[in-house]
């Protein structure tokens, strides 16, 4: 899956599925990214962050989706994890490239690769203060439910009355979290 994608200042972009492949293409947005972008992301400390990628790109884990500017920069990750029954959904994309419609736009397609797998809901681990974070959520239409856990909010979207074809849990091609090739819809402009 690669689509080529135009942002409203006319910039193409790149949306990719990404492995342990992009690890040093990864750690070097993480370099471009300010310590409030890294904080808002690992609600940790900031140096830990690059501790995290080789796990987060790995297969095994789930599904990352990287974009990638016109020269072949990586400056946007989204991650897709599996947690049990249920699944989170991560984003991060770097200082420069922030209130583009990016992140809403690796979120619609994170959540359509969870609704194919046969995910029943997908939550996002943030920060009050990351007001990027819960305006994509918001702008899934879906329906969402708030809890705070350990000082971070957790905002889960139930997946079962999505926009985005979800017929009922676990109903994936034969039953497993494996993506159909066409997980994603196309898109030539985002909004």
């Amino acid at each position: 899956m690669t689509d080529v994608l135009t942002l409203p200042e006319a910039n193409e972009i790149t949306v990719r599925r990404a492995d342990t492949a992009d690890l040093d293409a990864a750690l070097a947005m993480h370099g471009r990214c300010s310590k409030r972008t890294l904080g808002l992301r690992y609600h940790g400390p900031v140096g830990d962050a690059d501790k995290y990628l080789a796990h987060l790109l790995s297969p095994r884990h789930g599904h990352t989706l990287a974009v990638e500017s016109a020269s072949g920069r990586i400056v946007a990750l989204g991650h897709l994890m599996w947690d049990g029954d249920e699944t989170e959904v991560a984003l991060i994309v770097e200082d420069a490239w922030q209130r583009r419609g990016i992140g809403a736009e690796l979120l619609h397609r994170l959540v359509a690769l969870a609704v194919e797998t046969g995910c029943g809901n997908v939550y996002a681990v943030t920060q009050s203060s990351n007001t990027g974070m819960l305006a994509a959520m918001r702008g899934l239409g879906l329906p969402l439910e708030h809890r705070i856990e350990e000082g971070t909010m957790v905002v889960t979207a139930r997946l079962g009355l999505s926009p985005f074809g979800h017929h009922g849990p676990h109903d994936g091609p034969y039953g497993t979290r494996e993506p159909a090739a066409d997980a994603t819809a196309d898109h030539a402009r985002l909004n």
